[in-house]
């Protein structure tokens, strides 16, 4: 056969094909209640690799998608128009990318509207199945820049604030998503009675990736709160990959990068930035909720790294997120959505002033409250718990520069003072009612007396030589009535149903830190303990014990009927004390500091002779009324240290403060 006949026959074979393919392309599903969504920025519109739109084309044939969210929907080299449309005309779908230079709604669904954000951050689209059912899909990009996972791989000292800045401070990634969701909220997307849709290039990792055991196994990784993932959390929006792969290590979903292994001479960072979130309506339209399914990253296997890119089949340097989800009616508890709420313990030591906890720190001869105040913003709590305040609103004024919608009440007993984002109404002195969109929360600032205080005591004795006789301890460092008072202050919002959060410095150990547990195994809460005696017996402490089981001191409550209890949220969330001993009390600081003995015993041969050094411990506490779940938990505090979850290169305080995340189903009833 001559090549000038093949030349001719070819295309046409394509035209006849062409038709069967389109129908392919908009055949039903076989089951008309799932949805398939396939996540892809397409490298530059394809056109680094060859015949890379065409590549592109049949993945989305084979996926069998119904709807694709396409990053870098560029113009495709040569006479063709931007891949998405090109796309659409060769499947027979529609899409939608109006003025973004690259974001794209594809699909073979009806497109029953469009939405738009912002030419490079986020377009939307209306969508209805072949069944009549509705939801709302957009597709987003946010920034590139200072991408974390390479921080880290390039400072790995680097403090755990400083690389938590990468997202708001050396790139926007943080500022533009919450850009995209206050427009879901400007147009009324969040309050949608049909679910909503919200995937791409995150171009950030997700903190349901970096957790604990994630850090063993993943060399640049941290347990750490990413703040992007939160806050698509906190809106409402489910992770639909970890919803059905809950486990990172096991199901780790990396779509950065098939393409670049190397960037710089180095591994890449490999990481899961492209996501799809789900939001469901709490009234739903005629009960319709979409559930994930099934998911799974494109490709499944990667193409040898020696051949060059322009060469591979698999078109882009992003994988392929596919999310199978199904049209499920609603039931009850599936229409209620929740609330979370971000609470801050935080005793700032002197209220900011001088001198600092530590003299090896730059702060130590100036002003803290910039400091202090910046990490306050970092947390982003919805509440702010402040010990030692005492009337010096200096850190208030920061925030409230930043953002107007804080509220402050101070006037504590002994120097406290509650920031919220939400009006604040009084109740005692220390007790106050936040009052929340969703309905008041009642919060109790505790800062009881540092003396006597039971570790010190026991110290003494150790030092003595002597036995420790653990009723004496209690009853010596026993702080009166203050358990009692505090308790009573919340409990009748307690028994009314209203969310309570008691929270701030005890200056009292828990009862649930010092336990047989503690005491049998071989950690110490001393510092350069010179004695042949652990500090650490198992001790009954009461003001712990007076929250959690109230009911066990109902003559001193002097309260009649039912005495509910509170959870520490800290141990609900970290049963064990000797693997998170969680201590907020103190962090390190080096001898010669102003008002403080010796933290350790280092540069003495002879330990005692720098006696008392620090007992560590866990004072700074967060509780919650049974109707607030405890979702996670954070120890703020000095870089390094092995009970700072999130670590500060310079830490502005002599106590750890302690962030709390609660999830709320308010009573919608009325």
């Amino acid at each position: 056969m001559s090549i000038k006949l093949l030349k001719w026959i070819v295309p046409c074979l394509a035209l006849l094909l062409m038709p069967s393919q389109l129908a392919y392309s908009n055949e039903r599903p076989a089951d008309p209640d799932r949805l398939r969504v396939l996540v892809w920025n397409v490298l530059h519109g394809a056109n680094d690799v060859e015949n890379g739109p065409e590549k592109a084309l049949e993945i989305i044939r084979e996926s069998k998608a119904d709807l694709v969210l396409l990053q870098e929907s560029y113009d495709i080299d040569g006479d063709r128009p931007k891949l998405g449309a090109w796309l659409a005309g060769q499947l027979g779908w529609k899409q939608w990318q109006g003025e973004s230079a690259h974001l794209c709604v594809l699909t073979r669904l009806d497109i029953e509207a469009t939405f738009f954000h912002h030419p490079w951050h986020g377009v939307g689209a209306e969508l209805k199945d072949d069944l009549g059912r509705r939801f709302i899909a957009w597709s987003i990009w946010i920034d590139w820049r200072a991408y974390i996972t390479r921080e880290l791989r390039d400072a790995p000292d680097m403090s755990d604030a400083e690389l938590l800045a990468a997202e708001d401070v050396r790139s926007s990634r943080l500022p533009q998503a919450n850009a995209i969701l206050s427009h879901l909220d400007a147009i009324g997307h969040r309050r949608a009675s049909i679910p909503v849709l919200v995937g791409g290039d995150w171009n950030t990792p997700s903190h349901l990736d970096w957790t604990e055991d994630a850090e063993r196994v993943f060399k640049h990784r941290r347990n750490l709160p990413l703040p992007v993932s939160l806050a698509m959390q906190d809106a409402g929006f489910m992770d639909t990959f970890r919803v059905v792969h809950p486990h990172p290590v096991q199901r780790p979903g990396i779509t950065w990068s098939p393409m670049f292994r190397e960037s710089d001479g180095k591994v890449t960072g490999f990481e899961r930035i492209d996501r799809l979130y789900l939001r469901n309506p709490t009234q739903p339209e005629n009960d319709w909720i979409l559930t994930p399914v099934s998911g799974h990253v494109l490709p499944e296997e990667w193409e040898d790294n020696a051949i060059p890119i322009e060469k591979r089949e698999f078109p882009s340097d992003h994988g392929a997120l596919f999310m199978d989800l199904e049209w499920k009616k609603a039931t009850p508890d599936q229409a209620v959505q929740p609330v979370l709420l971000d609470v801050l313990a935080f005793n700032i030591l002197h209220s900011g002033n001088i001198p600092g906890p530590t003299a090896a720190d730059s702060l130590y001869q100036k002003p803290r409250h910039a400091a202090i105040a910046d990490v306050i913003i970092r947390s982003d709590p919805d509440v702010v718990l402040v010990q030692e305040e005492s009337g010096d609103e200096r850190v208030f004024e920061i925030l409230k520069k930043r953002d107007s919608t804080w509220n402050r009440r101070g006037g504590g007993t002994r120097g406290q003072a509650t920031y919220a984002k939400f009006p604040i109404e009084g109740m005692d002195q220390d007790t106050a009612r936040i009052m929340h969109p969703s309905g008041p929360v009642v919060v109790h600032n505790v800062h009881w007396k540092p003396y006597p205080y039971g570790p010190y005591l026991i110290q003494d004795r150790l030092l003595e030589g002597r036995e420790i006789d653990v009723r004496e301890i209690l009853e010596e460092s026993d702080k009166g009535d203050i358990y009692f008072q505090t308790y009573r202050s919340v409990h009748p919002a307690l028994v009314s149903g209203t969310p309570v959060i008691v929270g701030g410095d005890f200056n009292e150990p828990s009862h649930l830190d010092w336990t047989d547990d503690w005491e049998q195994s071989e950690l110490d809460r001393w510092v350069s303990n010179p004695t042949d005696t652990r500090l650490g017996p198992a001790m009954s402490w009461k003001g712990s014990q007076v929250m959690a089981t109230p009911i066990n001191y109902t003559e001193e409550l002097g309260i009649d009927g039912p005495l509910p209890g509170l959870k520490d949220v800290f141990r609900t969330l970290r049963p064990s004390e000797t693997i998170h001993p969680g201590h907020t009390w103190t962090p390190r600081y080096i001898d010669g500091t102003k008002g403080r003995g010796h933290w350790d015993a280092s540069g003495f041969e002879d330990p005692r002779e720098a006696q008392k050094t620090a007992a560590l411990d866990r004072i700074d506490m967060i509780y919650a009324s049974p109707n607030l779940e405890p979702v996670r938990v954070f120890v703020l505090g000095d870089h390094g240290d092995p009970s700072s979850d999130i670590g500060f290169q310079e830490w502005p305080s002599d106590h750890r403060a302690v962030l709390a995340t609660l999830r709320w189903y308010p009573d919608r009833s009325d």
